[in-house]
């Protein structure tokens, strides 16, 4: 087990925090796939007055990550000063496979996102790639800060899945990145 307090710029050790780290690399590695695939002419137009841009889904998953990984940080520095015991479990696939319950990545409906995290009409492509690589750094050091405390202890409320913990909230990550990808892919074979 690590020591919280002496985290570095590597990747985190406690497996379950290696492991939520690997499914985050996973789906952001697929949604660029998806995103390179929309034609570089159709990137920032709308392929439908009521459909978002590849970059407006791009610039959403930015500020998604952002303010996640805002909210993850400050439950991890609480639960750090609490001087709260460390992580005693490294059952990383309990955590994953137990998700689940959150069918994220259907895409059988709309589900209009809150205004916090709503792209501008106006994003540019190239920016929200820059947004999303800042934003993943962010949460990346974040997490390696958190190396070691005990998340599955702490919960925030989402707004449309309810309380998670913080693993839960680096895995909403992963998979609203990947319900997003499907729609790249469509907006790809749409605008091809």
């Amino acid at each position: 087990m690590s020591d919280p307090t002496h985290a570095d710029a590597g990747a985190p050790r406690h497996p379950i925090l290696a492991a939520l780290v690997h499914e985050l690399g996973l789906e952001r590695t697929r949604l660029l796939e998806s995103a390179m695939r929309v034609p570089v002419a159709m990137r920032n137009v709308r392929p439908a007055p009521d459909r978002w841009s590849a970059a407006e889904v791009l610039a959403h998953l930015a500020k998604v990550e952002g303010s996640s990984g805002k909210l993850f940080s400050v439950h991890a520095r609480q639960l750090r000063e609490s001087g709260a015991p460390l992580e005693t479990s490294d059952d990383a696939r309990a955590i994953i496979d137990g998700f689940t319950r959150f069918p994220m990545h259907v895409r059988t409906r709309m589900i209009k996102a809150p205004e916090l995290v709503m792209p501008d009409e106006h994003s540019d492509f190239d920016d929200a790639v820059r947004a999303l690589a800042a934003s993943r750094a962010r949460l990346l050091e974040a997490i390696v800060k958190a190396d070691g405390l005990a998340l599955g202890s702490v919960s925030a409320a989402h707004p449309r899945l309810g309380p998670l913990t913080m693993y839960e909230w680096l895995l909403m990550i992963a998979r609203h990145e990947a319900r997003h990808a499907e729609q790249l892919d469509e907006i790809a074979a749409a605008t091809a």
